[in-house]
């Protein structure tokens, strides 16, 4: 059996399948958000699947499979003979330890702070389009007469938290971490707005160079995780408003309209999913930084 590999990914989607070969199959992979993939073949359906490898807790040390992508051929990769096995629990456990160097039962396993930050920052362009995106699609659809004024009301203050909260933080946040990068401030000016246990780590280390390197992670990680706990908020509330609307119920809907709506809810869905991910990430990112004093 090949042995096993943790290769770090910045997203899933990054994983080519039609790239692998027998030995890949053994293969974990680790996105910017910690979480851990593998790959099986399918073979019934001749396709090679990419699974999403999802810890229950960590007593029992198991784990679920979720199928994520899949990629069809005509014959499996190196014969169905030569395929390992399904990988255990057991194994997979011992597979996360091994990436963590720790215990399987922790979390942020194969967390990388600047892969999981620049991932971010990159997932954050893709949402504000996004954003301007479902605002275009729900006002296309005409879902919202404009004789509800109530309802007229509501959506444009939706887009309103929309614009504010999403796409100019999003902006701001990438701005400051151009400016952070490129030509930072002073690191009295940075420490003046650290909270009081981010302050007594930075008392703590020495050096000017370890000092800056743990107040950039400690701006991204309040920036990243305020912005995307805020913007999953709005889209809570706002996936709930659409998912009351019956379409059945309102007169006059072209096939355009309706496919604007569902196209405007689907991303709504998926960028809450995200945001989500990324909270998640945030949680790694955190137990990082104040658990290891030396960055």
């Amino acid at each position: 059996m090949a042995k096993t590999r943790i290769i770090r990914v910045q997203r899933v989607e990054d994983i080519d399948l039609s790239k692998v070969s027998v030995y890949d199959l053994s293969n974990r992979y680790v996105d910017a958000g910690g979480n851990m993939y593998g790959l099986r073949y399918d073979r019934a359906g001749k396709k090679i699947e990419i699974i999403k490898l999802i810890r229950t807790p960590a007593k029992s040390a198991g784990f679920f499979a979720k199928k994520v992508f899949e990629y069809k051929r005509g014959q499996p990769p190196s014969g169905e003979n030569g395929l390992p096995p399904e990988p255990s629990p057991e194994s997979m456990a011992e597979e996360l330890a091994e990436a963590s160097g720790g215990d399987p039962g922790e979390s942020g396993i194969g967390f990388d702070p600047d892969i999981f930050i620049n991932g971010t920052l990159e997932q954050m362009k893709s949402h504000r389009d996004r954003l301007n995106g479902i605002m275009m699609n729900i006002k296309n659809s005409n879902v919202v007469k404009d004789g509800s004024r109530e309802e007229s009301t509501y959506l444009s203050d939706i887009f309103r938290s929309l614009d504010m909260d999403g796409i100019q933080r999003i902006d701001k946040i990438l701005n400051d971490h151009k400016e952070f990068s490129n030509y930072p401030r002073s690191l009295v000016y940075y420490t003046s707005k650290l909270d009081t246990r981010s302050k007594n780590i930075v008392d703590s280390l020495d050096g000017d160079s370890s000092k800056m390197r743990f107040i950039f992670l400690v701006e991204m990680y309040f920036s990243i995780r305020n912005f995307y706990r805020t913007l999953r908020k709005v889209l809570q509330e706002f996936g709930e408003f659409l998912q009351r609307k019956n379409l059945d119920e309102i007169r006059n809907l072209s096939h355009a309209e309706t496919k604007s709506f569902e196209d405007g809810k689907i991303s709504v869905e998926n960028t809450l999913a995200e945001s989500n991910d990324i909270l998640a990430g945030c949680a790694s990112l955190e137990k990082h930084m104040f658990k290891e004093k030396k960055l």
